[in-house]
């Protein structure tokens, strides 16, 4: 009884810590948007979120379901040894995936340079280098994960912000800054809280072959169908930006759309950090925690009411009137990102168990449905369209994972001994 009241405040000592890093990383980011939309306008801020989405797009696209698998493995795994070297092993895989990743995007930049109305392919190749670090940015939140250590993952998320909020303020204090150095710091302070991470987990490259043949191993029947999913399904919420791009004579559409995302993101954080913290315990529970569950939607309705009331206030003193668009969006939006969470609290608990399929037909469902939004509707309605999108494909998520847990529980059910 001690022990498990032991564990059970640590447990809730970790969702306090998760939850709070990450509602204070979205502070940062809104801070960080609000510095970057003064800085660069309306259009240019665009153009930021525009090659923001492509390459959080294309990090999904050559990602394969390795990061995801080694997460399962070290949430399975007791022995210390054998973890620091799937550790190292899923960093040998980050650093393939990050010079696979340069060649996409100079690939991709001949594209922009011919097929969309704002030419940004010489600013792509320039940045081209630094997206080698872009895989391991999910790459070690998997590891954070799959390891417990829920502290070193909130520090992890909230460093980078809270270090370009910093770098920019004296790049504006004491020089001109455009887009090329918004994005040529973001993305090296990527690559500076990369390196430390790396350095601070003390990796292992023993038995590199063996670890990555598990890996290889398990990723056929777990991570690849995750993977499938995951590009059906997550990749295509950042092919928005991109469509609304392609139909545009300049992004400024996309900022609006990327900036209502940006405030609306803490709505779907409360569920979707239980989950997460919950992650090692859910692989040894046969189901979620009925109160648990109950708190965080009664938390979550909440929110959104104060969401509503408060939104329109804070956007036009943040941002200025120059982007009142944004709150009519974010109404949209906001109803969709608690959908979105909800959809991951049992994501995670679906993980935990290894049910890739699942999680993969519940992701094709939403890719489905995002691709059909952004097709039909962008084209036709800009940003609205694709806020309608967002709500829909919430709505997708939810639904299926909700079916998909509760196809798991029956099977568990009929497998018990009678």
């Amino acid at each position: 009884m001690f022990n498990y009241s032991i564990l059970k405040i640590q447990k809730v000592r970790q969702v306090g810590a998760l939850y709070s890093s990450m509602i204070a990383g979205v502070i940062l980011g809104i801070i960080v948007s609000v510095l970057n939309t003064r800085i660069l306008g309306p259009e240019a801020f665009g153009d930021f979120k525009y090659i923001h989405s492509l390459y959080s797009f294309l990090a999904i696209l050559i990602a394969f379901g390795y990061l995801v698998t080694t997460s399962k493995l070290l949430a399975e795994k007791k022995n210390n040894g054998i973890r620091k070297e799937l550790i190292g092993s899923s960093l040998v895989i980050c650093s393939i995936l990050g010079l696979i990743f340069i060649v996409v995007m100079l690939l991709f930049s001949i594209i922009q340079r011919n097929y969309f109305a704002k030419d940004l392919s010489s600013l792509i190749i320039m940045l081209a280098p630094l997206f080698f670090f872009i895989p391991f940015v999910s790459g070690l939140e998997n590891i954070f994960q799959g390891e417990n250590r829920i502290y070193e993952l909130a520090i992890y998320r909230m460093a980078p912000q809270l270090l370009y909020i910093l770098v920019i303020s004296v790049l504006f204090k004491f020089g001109h800054i455009n887009l090329k150095t918004v994005l040529v710091t973001q993305l090296s302070l990527f690559g500076v809280i990369i390196i430390i991470s790396v350095l601070y987990l003390k990796p292992s490259l023993k038995n590199l072959k063996n670890t990555l043949g598990l890996i290889s191993k398990d990723n056929k029947l777990y991570g690849f169908n995750v993977y499938i999913g995951s590009v059906i399904g997550v990749a295509t919420t950042h092919f928005g930006p991109i469509v609304i791009s392609f139909f545009s004579p300049n992004n400024t559409d996309v900022g609006f759309f990327s900036l209502a995302v940006t405030i609306t993101m803490p709505l779907a954080l409360i569920p979707t950090v239980v989950g997460t913290s919950m992650f090692k315990e859910f692989a040894n529970r046969s189901e979620v925690s009925v109160k648990a569950t109950k708190m965080t939607i009664l938390i979550s309705l909440i929110s959104l009411i104060l969401f509503v009331l408060l939104i329109r206030p804070l956007v036009l003193h943040l941002y200025s009137s120059d982007y009142s668009q944004v709150v009519n969006l974010a109404y949209i939006v906001s109803i969709g990102q608690i959908f979105h969470g909800f959809g991951n609290y049992f994501n995670r608990f679906l993980g935990s168990k290894g049910k890739g399929k699942y999680l993969r037909n519940g992701a094709i469902m939403v890719g489905i449905t995002n691709l059909t939004g952004y097709i039909i509707l962008v084209p036709v309605f800009g940003a609205y369209g694709a806020s309608w999108t967002k709500l829909s494909s919430g709505i997708v998520f939810i639904l299926s994972m909700i079916y998909y847990y509760k196809k798991f529980r029956m099977t568990s059910l009929k497998k018990l001994p009678s």
